[in-house]
């Protein structure tokens, strides 16, 4: 099956390589590759190949997620296959010290935290962080849910993104 991949890489050597490598572990074979440089140091990148099966597909989505590769869209035989959606969200409360690694977990089961700001004046005093998260728009509803539970629980103040 024919696959479509757009992503977004850091301009750094090596960035695409490590694209392109899952591709080819999980049996890709690549038609195409198109890149331009976007803003704030990206690379838009365009990557064509073939693939024989969704789990394959799969397989290279993850090993992409692993090393924090930003997807925004994958066409399998044309139709949409994933649109990424990106938001921000900062959450007010004592974010850090009621276990931060649990909720950027908690989080990262449905999408991914792509970037996290911190600003903790002190230890007493409650800390905000920013954090930006791109997921699959099949899973909005069910991540907004997720850190909806996330600040009744830890009774933090969420404020998004429109």
């Amino acid at each position: 099956m024919k696959v479509d991949m757009r992503l977004e890489l850091k301009d750094v050597p090596g960035s695409l390589l490590r694209v392109l490598e899952p591709i080819s572990l999980h049996g890709g074979n690549i038609i195409s590759v198109l890149h331009s440089r976007g803003e704030k140091d990206l690379v838009v990148v365009e990557i064509g190949f073939t693939i024989r099966d969704h789990e394959s597909l799969d397989l290279i989505k993850k090993d992409l997620g692993k090393h924090k590769v930003r997807l925004s869209e994958i066409l399998v035989e044309g139709k949409q296959y994933y649109s990424k959606k990106s938001l921000s969200i900062i959450l007010v409360g004592h974010v850090i010290d009621k276990d931060i690694q649990d909720t950027v977990d908690r989080i990262n089961k449905l999408g991914l935290v792509s970037s996290m700001d911190v600003i903790m004046p002190t230890p007493e005093e409650k800390s905000s962080v920013m954090m930006n998260i791109d997921v699959d728009n099949g899973k909005l509803e069910r991540l907004n849910n997720i850190i909806k539970d996330i600040c009744k629980e830890k009774k933090f103040l969420a404020i998004r993104s429109l």
